[in-house]
């Protein structure tokens, strides 16, 4: 079934709409593995499928949403026997990151539950129900999308059982150094000064940098080269880009420079990193039961948002 999908024009506002839509998914329809420059949520209306990101793979269902960070490499699937039907929303903008910050979403937690999906409403005839019938309007479709965003964000702050600002539950140290790491996962593709890091959550840049090295065992250039480097892995393990492409995507305009971190940090070179991927990937595999959600998962785009 065609799938209902509207674009809009990104302006530079606090929060953009960049597209939304609905789509009963066809049984196995699979999307990435792929990299975004926006937010995207997908909220599930009914069936099922499997969501991977940042390592993990999680199997979801009606009532549950997930969502997808910028420059964050995932990979999603419709169930074979009872595929999704789910709603999105991508959005970006000034203010996007913070607001989101605050729903207790993040990279490495990006799933919604069915049960706080429950508290926030968002399984009766709410937000994204709203979102369905905003598509069908001819005329004011991209505000009320854009004020669908922040209804959205503004249930999952209501019902966020760990809000940042809560020094009780969250030590604000820890705090400081959660929102330091995830920014670097939604932005190692882009050019990151320490120092405006600090700057961003309110520390001093020394004070910053030691308190990072103590909770993580790594300085916050050490952390994010090793991050940049990680995400290369992936890419040339789940793609066939060129080195040079791989380079830029991870925050290198030198292909040269990223080289010889590469080597630094992995120990080889892309190339003869690539090489043995390739070479490991040619063995037959060990024989073991087999996953009728995740056989034969293709590693390129099929379709889909």
């Amino acid at each position: 079934m065609l799938k209902d999908q509207t674009a809009i024009r990104a302006q530079t506002e606090p929060i953009e709409v960049v597209h939304a839509g609905l789509e009963p998914c066809a049984p196995g329809h699979a999307f990435g593995p792929a990299v975004r420059d926006y937010f995207l949520f997908h909220y599930i209306l009914s069936g099922c499928g499997i969501f991977q990101a940042a390592g993990q793979t999680v199997r979801l269902g009606a009532g549950q949403g997930f969502m997808i960070f910028p420059d964050q490499v995932t990979y999603y699937e419709a169930s074979q026997t009872d595929p999704w039907h789910y709603t999105w929303l991508a959005f970006r903008g000034s203010q996007a990151a913070g607001l989101v910050a605050r729903t207790g979403l993040t990279v490495r937690c990006p799933v919604l539950d069915a049960d706080r999906a429950e508290d926030s409403g968002l399984t009766s005839q709410d937000c994204f129900r709203q979102v369905m019938a905003a598509l069908r309007l001819s005329r004011g479709r991209e505000q009320r999308l854009t004020g669908l965003v922040y209804l959205f964000l503004s249930h999952l702050i209501a019902v966020n059982p760990e809000p940042p600002e809560d020094a009780g539950q969250t030590p604000r140290q820890s705090w400081y150094v959660r929102q330091a790491r995830d920014y670097m996962e939604m932005n190692y593709a882009r050019k990151i000064s320490i120092s405006s890091l600090a700057g961003r959550i309110g520390l001093d840049r020394s004070y910053f940098g030691q308190l990072f090295h103590a909770t993580t065992g790594l300085a916050p250039q050490q952390y994010l080269l090793q991050l940049r480097m990680a995400k290369a892995c992936q890419l040339m393990s789940r793609s066939f880009l060129p080195i040079g492409t791989i380079a830029h995507s991870v925050g290198y305009d030198d292909p040269l420079l990223f080289s010889r971190m590469f080597r630094r940090v992995v120990g080889q070179s892309p190339t003869a990193y690539r090489r043995q991927q390739k070479q490991a990937a040619a063995q037959p595999p060990e024989r073991g039961p087999a996953d009728p959600e995740t056989a034969g998962r293709p590693q390129h785009v099929k379709g889909g948002i």
